[in-house]
């Protein structure tokens, strides 16, 4: 038995997914692909189409005890400029969904860079970034652990195939999860930013062919081209070969004709526009394979000129998102014997609906090749009370002052709105806040501040505090500003992040995240210890900085790594022109060891005037490191800071 929650699937969600993930013979941009793996979902996640193969990287294949792909393996693959043509018509005008997105995201480009090949995709997700933001009740965001929540079977770990098989299967949960809760997706667009991002994006970026978000197709799919009856509104047309302004020209003639152009051939496909039907590119030989017809230029041309009127979809004027009854609850450890395939359940009453997944009666066999997939989790709330305070444009300082009040009350501070939040303080100039509307949605209560200290004197012991890194599920209490902790692991802590957030409804603001390592006399040993977003990494990649979506930056180090004479790595958010914290509002900072939930948080808050905001630094402390909690801000700008730091920005 399934219920229908009337929650529309946010229009702004994109339209197009390529899940991708691909194994290498190492870690930094100058290693090489050896095998990568594509899936292709739609809005709602389902699969439309699979493509995969080996890369003969032309050196060692690395760690081969890992992916498995030994010389003998690759021999006779096909090396990355033979596949790079096929690859991009599988990945352009999609959103990039990755585990780690950064990190497939810059093989690829470094890939694309090296045969000076246009890179086809504008932006990216990552699915560690979502399950953060989806504050998935797990110790860790490596992919096993997401696999095990959401019940899908692993049949071979760091194999690209697989791993982009079990990553749809969870994103597409995860994507049902997020559009349920109202919340937006981690969407990053790396080559965009502010200040010294767009400069130095203008000076480097090469010539690129647009690339735009689809639109649904207003008209339904009539199925294959007939020559007989010629195109009909509603056909899903793929163009291969050419290229350039003819090519762009051709799309957007076919887009206003009624017809949908598709990136990739399927079964769904009508017809495949070439300019060479010899050529042997992977549209060609996908069209082959699945009998697709196939036409000229010339043809397409004389065709597009008497386009037959189609069938219009039948559109709902919401988009319902579908919840289960009942669900099982999460797991920590997988079935012994492989998920089988219990199928998206309709959304009932409206064509075109959204399909979320839900469980069945009972399952079934997986049709053939189909992956596994199982049921959604119930989103679990803390045992700590999660408070947001929403305040007015004029309100800062009250705003500053309720939130340290929520802290010092040993709540969990949050500064956007997610399914966990329980408690929402509304302050007089947010009264008519459209957050309020979905907190509630949410079950969330609403309180004025007076009403806030009301329910703290009705609200029993909540015991002692435990230690900074200890709380629930490996989650982190709040560090207050100013406060250090020891990081585990002495003089090898491994590898760590520091992700700085801010709120959603200001992804508009212009802010940097920076690091600075610096030596024992407070300053940098060369240019290259300064990273920011036009040097977005040290040259040894020890220390390397990333987007992680609209409003949140993420600065991963290897601490057990970086030269002796580092002694401290300083990290600072600033903001571009003539804009001020106050303007941002409160910054959170977590930090973690890599893929796993939250050792320690901070919530920086109060910065009025302020143009630089010192977050936090890690330092050596005798044989280990610690962390501090910085907090402190200043009125003059970036390259003052780095000045300061020995670090002269033209």
């Amino acid at each position: 038995m399934t219920v229908t929650s009337l929650v529309p699937w946010p229009a702004d969600y994109p339209g197009d997914y390529a899940v991708v993930d691909v194994e290498t013979t190492g870690l930094r941009s100058s290693d090489r692909i050896v095998s990568v793996a594509v899936e292709l979902l739609d809005r709602a996640g389902t699969v439309t189409d699979r493509w995969s193969t080996l890369v003969d990287p032309r050196r060692d294949p690395g760690p081969v005890h890992i992916h498995g792909l030994t010389p003998e393996r690759l021999a006779g693959a096909p090396t990355f400029d033979r596949i790079a043509d096929d690859l991009a018509e599988y990945l352009a005008g999609r959103v990039l969904v990755a585990h780690n997105a950064p990190f497939d995201w810059g093989m690829l480009t470094a890939e694309f860079g090296r045969l000076d090949t246009p890179w086809p995709m504008r932006r990216r997700l990552c699915t560690m970034a979502l399950a953060r933001h989806l504050e998935l009740p797990i110790g860790d965001y490596r992919l096993a652990t997401l696999a095990a929540h959401y019940r899908v079977r692993q049949l071979r770990a760091h194999d690209a195939v697989d791993d982009a098989r079990v990553l749809g299967e969870i994103f597409r949960y995860s994507l049902h999860e997020a559009a349920g809760a109202g919340l937006p997706l981690p969407l990053t667009v790396p080559d965009a930013g502010s200040g010294l991002r767009r400069a130095a994006a203008a000076r480097t970026r090469r010539p690129e062919r647009s690339v735009s978000a689809k639109a649904p197709c207003p008209w339904t799919n009539p199925g294959r081209l007939d020559l007989g009856v010629g195109l009909i509104q509603g056909m899903r047309v793929a163009f291969t070969g050419g290229g350039g302004r003819s090519r762009e020209e051709s799309e957007r003639r076919a887009t206003e004709a009624g017809l949908y152009v598709a990136t990739s051939v399927s079964g769904k496909t009508s017809v495949l526009v070439t300019d060479d039907a010899g050529s042997g590119s992977g549209k060609n030989r996908k069209a082959a394979q699945l009998g697709t017809p196939v036409i000229d230029e010339a043809t397409f041309e004389r065709l597009l000129a008497r386009v037959s009127p189609g069938t219009a979809v039948a559109r709902p004027t919401a988009a319902p998102v579908v919840a289960p009854a009942v669900l099982p609850a999460p797991r920590t450890e997988p079935d012994p014997e492989p998920e089988t395939d219990r199928g998206p359940a309709s959304v009932a009453g409206a064509a075109g609906a959204i399909q979320a997944p839900v469980p069945a009666e009972a399952p079934s066999a997986p049709p053939s090749g189909a992956a596994p997939v199982a049921p959604p989790r119930v989103p679990i709330r803390p045992t700590v009370r999660q408070v947001l305070v929403l305040q007015g444009r004029d309100e800062h300082g009250e705003g500053g002052r309720v939130r340290q009040l929520v802290l010092d009350s040993g709540a969990r501070l949050r500064i956007n709105l997610t399914s966990t939040v329980d408690t929402v303080v509304v302050l007089p100039g947010a009264a008519t806040d459209p957050r309020i509307a979905r907190a509630r949605a949410f079950g969330a209560v609403c309180l004025t501040e007076a009403q806030w200290h009301a329910s703290l004197a009705d609200a029993p012991e909540s015991g002692p505090r435990a230690e900074p890194g200890a709380g629930p599920a490996g989650r982190g209490d709040n560090l207050p500003r100013g406060g250090t902790v020891q990081l585990p692991g002495g003089a090898d802590p491994g590898r760590w992040t520091l992700n700085a957030s801010w709120a959603w409804e200001r992804p508009d603001e212009d802010i940097d995240i920076v690091a600075f390592l610096l030596d024992e006399h407070e300053r940098v040993r060369g240019d290259a210890d300064f990273v920011f977003w036009n040097q977005p990494a040290t040259p040894s990649e020890t220390v390397a900085l990333d987007a992680s979506g609209p409003a949140e930056q993420t600065v991963t180090l290897e601490l057990d790594a970086l030269p002796r004479d580092v002694r401290r790595v300083v990290i600072a958010a600033s903001v571009d022109g003539a804009s001020t914290f106050a303007a941002v509002g409160p910054i959170e900072i977590d930090v973690a060891p890599f893929q796993a939930t939250s050792f320690v948080r901070s919530v920086l808050d109060a910065a009025t005037v302020e143009r630089v905001l010192l977050l936090g630094t890690f330092y050596r402390h005798g044989a280990g490191w610690k962390f501090r909690t910085e907090g402190q801000g200043y009125e003059f700008d970036l390259a003052a800071l780095a000045g300061s730091f020995g670090v002269e920005i033209a």
